[in-house]
């Protein structure tokens, strides 16, 4: 069984913390789609030009279209907060997708009633997140044979939805 591969929907100003949150979640096994690497302005380039090369896509419409299959072909998605409207629109495509949300919150957010309702469960922070997505890689590597006796219903949830609850009728085994 090939390891539920994920998707860090996230501002380009958590690039570290998505980075780290990456890494942390590779050690759990997860295959990770990475667009910050993708996602990188080409040196020299002053705040202003970076933004504008992020807002126009200067590389030819790869890092939308990367980000974009991401998010509707993955397994899970990640919503890495507070956010701005691109990685908001990121969760409505997965959400659409029949793709499952972990929204980890961030510091003093509210999120909107939208983006709420496409998450499919909130975190506080990485610490919660990452527990919960230890469970999830574990049912995962048991190919979610042990789920009914799963006490936490956040990761049922995740897991049912992983197992092929989406539109998509995605599977471990994609």
């Amino acid at each position: 069984m090939t390891a539920p591969s994920a998707y860090i929907a996230a501002s380009f100003r958590h690039t570290h913390g998505v980075r780290l949150l990456g890494r942390s979640m590779r050690a759990l096994g997860f295959t990770l789609r990475d667009w910050t690497e993708k996602a990188a302005p080409p040196p020299g380039l002053s705040p202003l030009e970076r933004r504008q090369w992020m807002d126009t896509d200067s590389a030819g419409g790869q890092v939308f279209a990367f980000c974009r299959d991401a998010c509707v072909t993955t397994h899970l998605v990640v919503y890495f907060g507070a956010s701005g409207q691109d990685a908001g629109v990121e969760v409505g495509m997965a959400h659409a997708a029949g793709v499952p949300v972990l929204g980890i919150r961030g510091p003093l957010e509210g999120p909107g009633l939208m983006l709420h309702g496409a998450v499919d469960c909130w975190v506080e922070g990485i610490e919660d997140a990452l527990a919960l997505l230890e469970l999830v890689a574990r049912h995962a590597a048991a190919g979610c044979r042990d789920l009914p006796r799963e006490q936490d219903e956040r990761v049922q949830r995740l897991c049912k939805r992983l197992k092929g609850g989406g539109s998509l009728e995605q599977t471990w085994l994609t």
